[in-house]
């Protein structure tokens, strides 16, 4: 009896602690609807969990001119597999990362999408405080086709609307630092 209640104990311990980790990490739960929000087309989706090197934080630190942020060195992403026909072989075309970046009213979770030539297709925000004008395309179109080498500048290549400027550029940041991981963790070597 001691040896049953024991284990009941300890399932109920390791389920409480899968809650709470649950609660506090947004990719320890298949984001199932976000990623068909980002990559439509795909027919479906391969989780890699990876984790940052020393010299992969160092060069994406260096890259970014920031220090990195620690949920971000032990990166989920998601790698959107497509067929070009049904008869067709599947192949990864495009690989996401969740990002989160804080604006002046707090965080703004974003989704985004790398192309193969290692380009941003699509910014996509999920949760923000900040006003709602940066959440509307004309807005977020502005980051398809950048490179990690574009300055992701308000005022330079990036217009936010009149008024969200510090929150336009916290997702700029948040863009690129999705784009940098990204590039560095499938670089090839």
């Amino acid at each position: 009896m001691k040896t049953e209640m024991r284990i009941i104990l300890l399932t109920i311990a390791n389920l409480l602690i899968f809650t709470v980790q649950v609660i506090f990490a947004h990719d320890l739960v298949w984001p199932g609807e976000k990623l068909k929000t980002l990559y439509p087309q795909a027919e479906s989706f391969e989780q890699k969990n990876l984790y940052v090197s020393d010299e992969q934080r160092s060069h994406i630190e260096k890259m970014l001119g920031i220090r990195l942020p620690e949920e971000d060195l032990k990166p989920s992403i998601y790698l959107a597999v497509v067929r070009s026909g049904p008869d067709s072989t599947p192949r990864k075309a495009g690989a996401i990362m969740f990002i989160d970046a804080y604006g002046e009213a707090g965080k703004i979770e974003m989704g985004v999408v790398v192309s193969v030539k290692g380009e941003i297709m699509k910014v996509h925000i999920f949760e923000n405080s900040e006003s709602p004008k940066v959440t509307q395309q004309p807005f977020l179109r502005q980051f398809e086709g950048k490179k990690a080498s574009d300055p992701f500048g308000v005022g330079k290549d990036i217009s936010a609307p009149s008024g969200t400027e510090k929150s336009g550029q916290a997702i700029a940041s948040g863009a690129r630092r999705g784009l940098i991981i990204i590039n560095e963790m499938f670089r090839k070597k």
